[in-house]
């Protein structure tokens, strides 16, 4: 963006330059030519006074027009300034002379000025539109970046806000977008009349608002009034119907130049701060400090690690078997990504997966083990005696992205495996965002002829409706269930409900985290069709997978 300005600037000093040289031009021609129907020689050539002045004059009105295009603020003004002078100048030139043919001129300048003027409003007004949200009238996320990145550049001390609207989502599903719209305007009136002439307002996501504050304001004090103007019942009417709305959010505050000296960090370091005072609840607030601070620089390590684990060959795969529950015939295997340590041991995928998800690397690992497992097992689910499925699991953030599904293709396709034998694995959260286009791409994979599995199923978003219009071919329950089914009837009737519903949907039920006998016994007696877990086998090796099939 810096960069863009400074060539900007390059470019309409430039411009002036050509325009001044232009009207130097015609000034000095006009001197040393007082009788406009003269010529004047240029080597060999004679050119008529009054054609070169004009195709001179018309360059430099060419330059004020670009001058206004390129910059609609600055280089406008300076272009209307400089097209009125030369407009008044030959004005002044025919009232002198007496001579009406530079009236054309006059006539081009006017116009020109009525150009300049024209497209200085039309850009002014696009720039405008284009840094605006268009359901609050607040900054949108270009918009407030600008502002933030003029703050940091002249060195001006201030505070970040990230404040995040925790059921925006459960108010857009309940009552619709447009009152979903209605309650963002209402809560962005209420943060500008908050926040008023101490900072800036931009929205920055669905339901995320990042504020910017002077150096002079209590960031913590302006958090805590804005939470208690949206804490209070918003109302909003819609056709004729009356709704009551509450609003449950969360704010993180950073402080810079202390805490980061650019915007991306300093958006690192509230958006850290966000997600602690999640964690401690909702309506809270949180600002950032050096614990966070540490947690922040040992996301950026595993990051770098992550980056190397490709040409370092720290990540490596590992695939628990699936069972029939009656008869204990393998099903497949679910291939479970691992790293090791360049220090020794290995990295548990608790630690290097929530780091990926938050810096997008989650996409490189699902296509690495996508390639990897269907390179790997392609001859292997080939000579088969049964149909032998492999299931790979994919980020929520993955399974959204419009290009999905012709990355499954490709694999599939360079590998020569089978679409039958694959199985993608998601979680209930990856319809929390983006949801149209995660139903779309299972959608394109159940065409494709690949399966797709819910996983994690009992502890998250998926509905009834929505399992029935998605038709998975498999339920995987959590093991946070299975971990119960020996304390009471009730937990073991809750799984078997599970596996019912799971049958009325055309779908298989595997029970994940099944590690013991006992709780093998009580399977057998449920409504369920698979188990995984260790008390039939834990994570192996391809080599172990193979002698195993």
């Amino acid at each position: 963006m810096n960069k863009l300005k400074e060539h900007k600037t390059i470019l309409v000093g430039l411009l002036l330059c050509l325009s001044l040289i232009g009207e130097a031009l015609v000034i000095i021609l006009g001197s040393a030519h007082r009788d406009i129907s003269g010529t004047v020689n240029i080597g060999k050539v004679e050119i008529p006074f009054n054609s070169l002045q004009g195709t001179i004059q018309t360059f430099t009105l060419m330059c004020c027009i670009m001058m206004a295009c390129v910059d609609c603020y600055f280089g406008a003004a300076v272009s209307a300034i400089l097209v009125s002078l030369m407009a008044t100048m030959t004005s002044f030139k025919i009232i002198m002379s007496r001579n009406l043919a530079p009236v054309p001129g006059v006539l081009n300048g006017l116009l020109a000025l009525v150009v300049v003027l024209l497209i200085g409003y039309l850009l002014r007004r696009a720039k405008k539109k284009s840094i605006t949200d268009y359901a609050t009238g607040l900054l949108n996320s270009v918009g407030f970046h600008e502002v933030l990145n003029k703050r940091i550049r002249e060195k001006k001390s201030g505070s970040l806000v990230y404040y995040q609207i925790n059921n925006f989502r459960a108010i857009n599903d309940d009552y619709g977008h447009d009152i979903g719209d209605q309650v963002l305007r209402v809560a962005a009136s209420r943060m500008k009349k908050v926040v008023s002439e101490h900072g800036n307002i931009g929205r920055i996501g669905g339901s995320e608002f990042a504020i910017l504050l002077k150096n002079d304001v209590n960031a913590l004090e302006v958090v805590k009034n804005i939470f208690e103007e949206l804490n209070v019942k918003i109302q909003i009417q819609n056709d004729g119907i009356h709704l009551d709305c509450y609003i449950e959010s969360n704010a993180g505050i950073a402080h810079f130049p202390e805490d980061a000296k650019d915007s991306v960090n300093l958006f690192k370091c509230a958006d850290v701060a966000l997600m602690q005072s999640m964690d401690e609840g909702s309506n809270k607030i949180a600002v950032f400090d050096e614990k966070m601070s540490s947690k922040m620089h040992e996301e950026k390590k595993m990051e770098q690690m992550i980056k190397k684990a490709y040409d370092e060959n720290y990540f490596f795969l590992e695939y628990q078997p699936q069972f029939s529950v009656n008869d204990k015939k393998l099903r497949g295997f679910e291939s479970l990504i691992r790293m090791n340590s360049p220090e020794g041991g290995r990295i548990s995928p608790g630690q290097f997966i929530p780091v990926a998800e938050k810096s997008n690397l989650i996409f490189s690992i699902d296509e690495y083990v996508l390639n990897f497992v269907t390179k790997e097992f392609a001859s292997l689910v080939k000579n088969a005696s049964y149909e032998l499925t492999i299931s790979v699991n994919i980020s929520a953030n993955g399974i959204s992205r419009p290009e999905f599904v012709s990355i499954v293709k490709k694999c599939l396709d360079d590998n020569g495996f089978p679409p039958k034998n694959l199985e993608i694995e998601i979680t209930e959260y990856s319809f929390e965002d983006s949801q149209d286009q995660t139903v779309k791409n299972i959608k394109e994979l159940k065409n494709l002829g690949v399966k797709v599995a819910l996983d994690d199923f009992g502890t998250g978003y998926a509905s009834l409706a929505r399992l029935m219009n998605l038709s998975v071919d498999l339920l995987k329950v959590d093991k946070s269930l299975v971990d119960d089914i020996e304390k009471g009837k009730v937990n073991r009737d809750f799984i078997n409900s599970i596996g019912s519903m799971g049958h009325l949907l055309n779908c298989k039920v595997v029970l994940e985290g099944v590690e013991t006998v006992n709780q093998l016994e009580y399977i057998k007696d449920l409504n369920c069709d698979y188990v995984q877990g260790f008390v039939w086998g834990k994570p192996m090796s391809y080599e172990d997978a193979k002698s195993l099939i």
